[in-house]
């Protein structure tokens, strides 16, 4: 199992590399269960020595739609056996198919794994496998399948515990463990398609019956212009407590530091059980399932490594129209000090809602404020590019992200909309980067803060984990539970790999990264 996810075209990964994601340890926990043996290895692993691949029987190899070149670059490798791509990069399965793939999952693999692994041990049957698209005498096939997992079966397996492991640095990455699969967001975007179709107004999608919402009458994808998780997930679709909370359990056990409960939007978590058997396809309501929750985050916290501070725990995503004073004041009360991610994505009024957006811009601004008030750490997306965006949605988004800025937020992110296959903004044309856009100054405000918010943090006292040694011999360490990059440059114990301790932020290198001394004792 060869995870390429946020390689890109350079078989590296620029930016969030303390991340370890769900997908690649969860096929290897499948095939695991199966009775086989899994092994996870990194892509650049097996590019660059592609004799670790020699005696394995099959290749899977997960990435996204930008990791497309690093994935058939590591397939280039593959000499013997079976080559299956998946993840999200699913989409382009025309293309994996053509550069050295002989099978593509599409979806989600608990639906397709356990029946490709009888079809692949047979060396037939593959006709029967649901959701898998290959080659099949000169033809094109694409089998019939699901379009997502059903709640009672998608929960049987759980990702492989030792795979994190593979990973390097593990000892202090966030290591996400699912507890939602999907996005309750069925909202479409009114902006034209670059086919050209449009919204027809006919509002089905906020304000029609739950199951209906999961169709547009003029086949719009669900969920913001930009995004493919409720198309290719489906709907939000909750873990049950007691799973989550065992999987955490045995990462501690094993050494793992920072737990990040991974979801699109944490703040779903239950509110499926609220409407079932309806699929949970509304973004705005029912309310938070705080009950549900507070009793998952309780249970968490109550975990002795995670309650006297030897592991933090942490959530990511949630919509900000679901942050309510209850929410904001239960997340303060388990995760104090935690950052919590909050999409703006256009500060423009009507451009946000016209994106698809399930919030407004003020219910951002509100919930940045509440977040703030109960001892959280806001960090706020942008998106720049964006189909629609003119000097106008710039001028906007700059005021907004200022207004954030003041109530609290940490952290800015400006990312650049990037066209993916299966979403509704899929044919628009992929911008230049900001710094040659109209997007220039917004981006030079974002970095200037961004820099302004690492100098808050010179004098503070934080706990860090070291992770490794650059070559200039300073240790690169991971704060906790989660900021910027710190370097430490004058320490002697070279034992402050993978061990703990305690640093003085000094000065801001950068928008990214700090630099730190050691405090003894």
């Amino acid at each position: 199992m060869v995870d390429c996810l946020a390689r890109g075209e350079r078989l590296k990964r620029t930016s969030t590399l303390d991340a370890i994601g769900v997908g690649p340890r969860l096929v290897a926990g499948i095939v695991d269960s199966l009775g086989h043996e899994a092994e996870v290895i990194q892509c650049e692993e097996a590019y660059k020595s592609p004799h670790i691949l020699d005696g394995y029987e099959a290749l899977f190899v997960s990435g996204m739609s930008t990791d497309l070149v690093s994935m058939t670059r590591v397939a280039g490798r593959w000499r013997v056996g079976p080559a299956v791509a998946g993840g999200p990069s699913f989409v382009d399965y025309g293309f994996l198919l053509r550069k050295g793939f002989d099978f593509v999952v599409w979806g989600e693999g608990e639906t397709s794994i356990p029946s490709l692994m009888k079809a692949l041990d047979a060396g037939e049957g593959f006709e029967s496998v649901p959701n898998l698209i290959y080659r099949s005498k000169g033809k094109l096939r694409r089998n019939p399948g699901p379009a997502w997992t059903s709640t009672q079966r998608l929960w049987r397996f759980t990702p492989s515990i030792n795979a994190v492991m593979s990973y390097p640095g593990w000892w202090g990455a966030r290591v996400y463990v699912e507890v939602v699969r999907g996005c309750s967001n069925f909202y479409r975007p009114t902006l034209p398609l670059a086919d050209g179709r449009r919204c027809i107004m006919c509002d089905i999608c906020r304000t029609g019956d739950l199951e209906a919402r999961l169709e547009c009458p003029i086949g719009i994808p669900p969920g913001c212009g930009y995004c493919s998780v409720p198309a290719f997930f489906g709907p939000a679709r909750s873990r049950p407590q007691e799973k989550v909370l065992s999987e955490i359990k045995e990462l501690i056990g094993m050494g793992v530091r920072r737990i990040v409960l991974s979801a699109p939007d944490f703040l779903d978590y239950g509110r499926d059980w609220l409407v079932y058997p309806k699929p949970l396809t509304d973004p705005r309501s029912p309310s938070p399932n705080t009950e549900a929750i507070e009793s998952l985050l309780k249970k968490l916290t109550g975990i002795s490594e995670i309650s006297n501070g030897e592991a933090y725990l942490m959530v990511e995503n949630v919509k900000p129209n679901l942050v309510t004073e209850e929410v904001a004041r239960i997340l303060g009360l388990y995760l104090p000090g935690t950052p919590v991610n909050l999409g703006l994505e256009s500060g423009h009024p009507q451009h946000h809602l016209s994106l698809g957006r399930p919030s407004r811009v003020e219910e951002v601004f509100r919930a940045v404020k509440l977040l703030k008030k109960y001892g959280l750490r806001p960090y706020v997306y942008l998106i720049h590019g964006l189909p629609g965006e003119n000097e106008d949605v710039i001028k906007a988004d700059m005021e907004a992200v200022k207004a954030v800025w003041r109530l609290g937020a940490e952290k800015i992110i400006l990312y650049r909309f990037t066209p993916l296959k299966g979403t509704a903004f899929e044919g628009y044309p992929k911008p230049p980067p900001a710094v040659k856009s109209r997007a220039r100054q917004l981006y030079l405000l974002v970095k200037r803060l961004n820099k302004a918010g690492k100098r808050r943090m010179e004098g503070k006292v934080v706990k860090a984990v070291g992770v490794a040694i650059r070559s200039d011999g300073s240790l690169i360490s991971y704060m906790l539970p989660h900021g910027p990059v710190i370097l430490v440059r004058e320490y002697k114990e070279r034992e402050l790999l993978r061990k703990t301790f305690k640093v003085k932020i000094v000065r801001a290198l950068s928008d990214r990264m700090v630099e730190g001394v050691l405090i003894k004792g």
